[in-house]
């Protein structure tokens, strides 16, 4: 049997942890669209995530003990109005970028309440609804995001 990749045990330690530690987050990018729309490959993992207030510090607590080693970006990045803090985590020599989506403005907040609970394999995951998943990826725009929005109209139409 094939090793499992190193994303997917990243992502299944990382939800077993957060999860443990009662940390509020909920799933995003192309994880969760893989949950709540259909399967596709992803390079990274995207988290809604409350910090207050974020810092680097707070974060490497968060994360240290998944990687041999880190690399926090010194600030959050911002992306049409969303502030990002990337993580690169090395892990049994392979690199792993997670995005923490900083639920630092009134509506992601209010996303991150309306988080559910989805079965992923034996994981018990906080997702973002389809509604505010489809908010963010309208809100990024990237060639990806516009993709899995075309691909999300399609099944709505296929339902009615």
């Amino acid at each position: 049997m094939a090793a499992e990749p190193i994303l997917v045990r990243t992502f299944s330690d990382l939800i077993t942890d957060f999860n443990r530690r009662s940390v509020a987050y909920a799933l995003a990018g192309g994880w969760a669209y893989s949950a709540l729309v259909e399967p596709r490959s992803t390079t990274d993992i995207d988290l809604l995530i409350l910090l207050d207030p974020p810092s680097r510090e707070q974060i490497q607590a968060l994360v240290s003990s998944l990687f041999d080693s880190t690399i926090i970006h010194p600030n959050p990045m911002a992306l049409q109005g969303i502030s990002i803090w990337r993580i690169v985590g090395i892990r049994s020599g392979q690199e792993v970028v997670i995005d923490f989506l900083l639920a630092d403005s009134a509506y992601l907040r209010t996303a991150l309440e309306r988080r559910h609970t989805v079965p992923f394999g034996a994981l018990q995951v906080p997702m973002l609804s389809i509604e505010d998943l489809v908010i963010l990826k309208m809100v990024a725009g990237r060639l990806q995001d516009r993709a899995d929005l075309e691909k999300i109209r399609t099944r709505q139409t296929d339902v009615r």
